[in-house]
């Protein structure tokens, strides 16, 4: 059976609408659509449907003119919704093809982001080489990057053989519970080693697994979780109560991080199954913000991200992913994202660059960094909004003192932690995040965010236009400098926490060493 050409196929089907779909009406064949910009082209077909809206009809009889097709039912699309002045919503494409081997992925892919209606059918002729049928075509689906899951988990081992066999026992269960999806890394104490049970670690996250594939009797296993990934949960629920090792701990998105960081323990290597397999060439700095959710904000201590604010994709997924990276700290979340509605609502085209680090953890970053490097282990936010015509809006956020001095700081600290213990419980169970909150109101601290409007970001001058966010009344409010208006809140000023470090230093000094004793902190 021969494809007749092109221009017979059209005409035939032109005849047989109804093959592609009831109620087509035939406007015209090689439908010209002339354009004042200079561009121009014809429509293989043009119909309208039942309900009023105009059809464009592409047809391709082979894979090397199916190519085109993408091209010309954008093109066309948009030169009748000009020439015409149709609106979107009444306006649709069909592209129709005898194959769909080269075309069935680039139109797949453009099926999800285009704003029109677009319908593809395999037509099939007879041995007359006349259109006998028109199959609709199933589209791809998108595909999915593995995504980690909050739900980690980490095994201590006696041995890397153990640790080896653990390993195999894990991705066992996990299959077992419908999880085939796992990111994991191996890590090993270096010092201090006869104060752990066992010395080799395995820090495992569930990755994202399809809710069909998870098998009912799993939830007698595990209480039905009102929490994120639900699913996932019940998965980690099967493997720890199957998997057993010489020691075992919780584990949450941004622990592998402080473990990174801390010099009692080495990162030895990563392992992956499942969907993660792809990303296992990737080197150790993808996967351990991978493991740690940086990307998906999941992270809660450490995000990086950028987007324009006009890319209707990336930009609502950076609102999405800061939202989690975030969360703990309402202050800086409702504060973080007034700043970027208001950059997006400048009307000027900016590309956006984020960066958080939110440990919500003022007394282990105490507890690190002093006395020389407490200013890397703080909290801080950065953020750069560049615009084409070469103005820059930047954002630097950090706890703020307000100038009040703390008589007793020490006091302070125990009426939320009234002894150092207390703050190792929160800190373990995950309830340290509540606990600071209460910590740095009580040292008169605040999370404060300061916007400067200026030509240059790297030289800051006395033009640029300068304004702190904070949170007044529970509503986000962008007070401008000279702050006055702080004044009539109680406050004496907007200070960096340097000064109120500096202020206080021997009352810190102490309580640190008391801190240190009775947690057992190296001195740094």
């Amino acid at each position: 059976m021969t494809v007749p050409y092109e221009e017979q196929l059209r005409d035939e089907l032109s005849r047989s609408l109804s093959l592609i779909e009831q109620g087509l009406r035939l406007i015209g064949t090689e439908y010209p659509v002339p354009n004042a910009n200079g561009t121009r082209g014809r429509i293989d077909i043009l119909a309208r449907d039942a309900h009023g809206s105009w059809v464009v009809i592409e047809l391709k009889r082979a894979d090397g003119t199916a190519r085109q097709a993408l091209h010309e039912v954008t093109k066309y699309t948009e030169l009748l919704r000009e020439e015409l002045g149709i609106r979107q919503d009444r306006i649709r494409a069909v592209i129709v093809s005898t194959t769909w081997r080269e075309l069935l992925t680039p139109v797949s892919n453009m099926v999800r982001d285009w704003s029109h209606d677009l319908r593809g059918y395999a037509l099939h002729v007879d041995s007359d080489g006349k259109p006998s049928r028109a199959e609709r075509v199933t589209f791809l689906p998108e595909p999915v990057a593995p995504r980690v899951t909050p739900h980690h988990f980490i095994y201590f081992y006696n041995s890397p053989e153990d640790r080896d066999l653990g390993w195999q026992e894990i991705i066992g269960r996990a299959e077992e519970a419908g999880g085939t999806d796992l990111l994991a890394a191996n890590f090993r104490r270096v010092r201090d080693v006869h104060l752990v049970r066992a010395p080799f670690g395995l820090y495992f996250a569930i990755g994202a697994a399809e809710p069909r594939k998870v098998p009912e009797w799993i939830k007698e296993e595990c209480e039905d979780p009102d929490m994120m990934d639900p699913h996932e949960y019940e998965i980690l629920c099967h493997i720890t109560k199957h998997v057993f090792a010489a020691d075992y701990d919780s584990a949450r998105p941004g622990l592998l991080r402080e473990l990174h960081e801390d010099p009692h323990w080495d990162l030895e290597g990563y392992r992956t199954t499942g969907a993660f397999a792809k990303r296992a060439p990737l080197d150790d700095r993808d996967l351990l913000r991978d493991l740690n959710g940086d990307d998906e904000g999941i992270g809660e201590i450490l995000y990086d991200g950028s987007a324009r604010t006009t890319d209707r994709g990336r930009w609502p997924a950076l609102l999405k992913e800061s939202t989690r990276s975030l969360g703990g700290n309402p202050s800086w979340e409702h504060l973080t994202h007034a700043w970027l509605a208001d950059v997006a609502q400048e009307g000027i085209e900016s590309d956006v660059h984020l960066h958080v680090y939110n440990p919500c953890d003022l007394i282990h970053s105490l507890l690190l960094g002093w006395p020389d490097d407490i200013g890397r282990r703080v909290p801080m936010l950065s953020a750069v909004a560049i615009a084409q015509d070469d103005l820059h809006r930047s954002l630097s956020g950090q706890l703020f003192w307000d100038g009040r001095e703390v008589p007793d700081v020490a006091g302070r600290v125990r009426n939320v932690y009234p002894e150092p213990l207390l703050w190792g419980i929160a800190k373990s169970t995950g309830a340290v995040w509540d606990t600071d909150l209460q910590l740095v109101d009580a040292l008169s601290l605040h999370y404060i965010l300061v916007d400067r409007i200026e030509e240059n970001p790297l030289r800051p001058s006395e033009s640029d236009t300068v304004s702190a966010w904070k949170i007044h009344d529970g509503s986000a409010t962008r007070i401008p400098a000279p702050f006055h208006l702080l004044r009539e809140q109680g406050w004496l000023g907007i200070y960096p926490l340097a000064a109120f470090i500096e202020t206080h230093r021997d009352q810190l000094d102490a309580l640190v060493k008391e801190f240190r004793r009775a947690m057992v902190y190296p001195s740094m």
